[in-house]
């Protein structure tokens, strides 16, 4: 018996003279079987156009069929290996939405180089469109983020030796090759967005230049602090929030027509934590690439985790309040919880494939996975909501046990945030 293959062949290989059995029917996905309820019938369409793609007439393995086996293998914890993906394909909860009688480890190797993950895109898109944007109370709050693209990178390590990874060494001296998942999250729709994998050869910030757009906040930590990048965002024609490194000079403006507004703290913004608000530029010694031109604020925050090292945030945003900014950068814990989803609870800590492609095509079937919880659920992952769909993911639970948990529990949020509104508007009162 001859295993069906994603590896392109010439039409010559084909014996003219032995039939080849053609794949059995897919069966249409019910919404009902997958998590997203009705809203993954809607991948019915997009799924079709990946049985499209690389056409070949030896093929019996197509992308629409891996796409589905990794997006169940996306909700199941014990999936960790391209073999427990072949045996968990010969499961009848599998079968029931495959068009192969089972994926073998060597073929699915095989797709992973072969098929595009940019065709995943669309749905992405797709399912985005979809998404209920968040709700703010503070008109100026909800303009600024839904401009806010918070940027950050992570590692992951792969299995075993790839050409393209980053080499790096573990604490016991030992190699470890690993890869760079860079993300942007979305503020204003509480989602990830914007993915891309990159190995040796490539920075964070690197990566970042190619994907600039107009009109957005891009808000970062301390390893994108590069004035080529900075350069690039003011020419592009957005702004950005930056937490600068401790060795980062910044020299205040004192004569500055912005100077003397931007040292006047308001009690709402020191009852936030704001320690001082300046306007100037950086400093220290030159670089190979100068500072952006113009003038930026340096905002600075306490840091309850380290009293004696407040939080220095860089903005070239100068017409709001300094509490404003500090909220801007703390957008960035989503992008941090949804890393931590991803390797603690996703599985995604070591990557099956090797291949570019595979790895590619692995990240943006997790994020179409949390898209199609937050449209079944109707609001974005806070922490709570990644707990509980550890659960989901164990087989503890199932969506529908923990959409009345999440809300219940959203109410309680609702009205502490209440509760400390009231207290803190109380106290800039007296």
């Amino acid at each position: 018996m001859v295993d069906c293959s994603a590896v392109e062949q010439s039409p010559a290989q084909a014996s003219p003279t032995r039939g080849k059995p053609g794949p059995k029917p897919r069966p249409a996905i019910r919404g009902e079987d997958l998590f997203g309820g009705k809203y993954v019938r809607n991948l019915q369409n997009h799924l079709a156009k990946l049985r499209a793609a690389h056409p070949h007439p030896n093929r019996t393995l197509f992308f629409d069929d891996v796409a589905v086996a990794y997006l169940l293998g996306f909700f199941t914890p014990t999936i960790r290996s391209l073999r427990t993906m072949e045996d968990f394909s010969q499961t009848e909860q599998m079968q029931a939405h495959l068009s192969a009688d089972r994926l073998p480890r060597s073929t699915l190797s095989d797709a992973n180089k072969v098929f595009d993950p940019t065709l995943l895109e669309p749905i992405i898109e797709e399912l985005r469109a979809r998404l209920p944007q968040l709700r703010h109370a503070d008109p100026l709050l909800a303009e600024l983020t839904e401009r806010v693209r918070v940027v950050d990178g992570s590692l992951f390590t792969v299995a075993a030796d790839v050409a393209w990874a980053l080499h790096q060494r573990r604490a016991n001296g030992k190699p470890r090759d690993t890869i760079r998942l860079n993300l942007q999250w979305a503020a204003g729709v509480g989602v990830p967005e914007g993915v891309s994998v990159s190995g040796k050869g490539c920075s964070e910030s690197q990566v970042l230049m190619e994907t600039l757009e107009p009109g957005l906040i891009y808000v970062m930590d301390r390893g994108y602090v590069n004035f080529k990048l900075l350069d690039r965002i003011v020419h592009a024609r957005s702004d950005f929030v930056l937490r600068l490194k401790n060795n980062n000079y910044f020299i205040a403006v004192e004569n500055s027509d912005l100077s003397a507004k931007s040292l006047s703290l308001s009690d709402e913004d020191r009852a936030a934590g704001v320690i001082s608000d300046q306007v100037g530029r950086l400093g220290g010694v030159p670089p190979r690439f100068p500072p952006p031109a113009g003038m930026l604020r340096e905002v600075q925050i306490f840091n309850p985790d380290r009293p004696d090292q407040p939080l220095r945030l860089l903005t070239n945003i100068t017409d709001v309040p300094a509490h404003i900014i500090g909220l801007l950068y703390r957008w960035r814990w989503k992008i941090e919880l949804f890393f931590r989803w991803l390797k603690v609870h996703a599985h995604f800590r070591h990557l099956t494939s090797h291949s570019k492609n595979g790895v590619t095509s692995g990240f943006y079937i997790a994020v179409i996975g949390v898209l199609l919880i937050y449209l079944h659920t109707q609001r974005p992952l806070s922490k709570y909501a990644y707990a509980m769909l550890s659960l989901v993911a164990s087989g503890q639970a199932t969506l529908e046990n923990i959409v009345p948990i999440l809300e219940r529990r959203e109410r309680e949020r609702e009205l502490e945030r209440q509760r400390l509104a009231r207290k803190k508007a109380a106290k800039i009162g007296r």
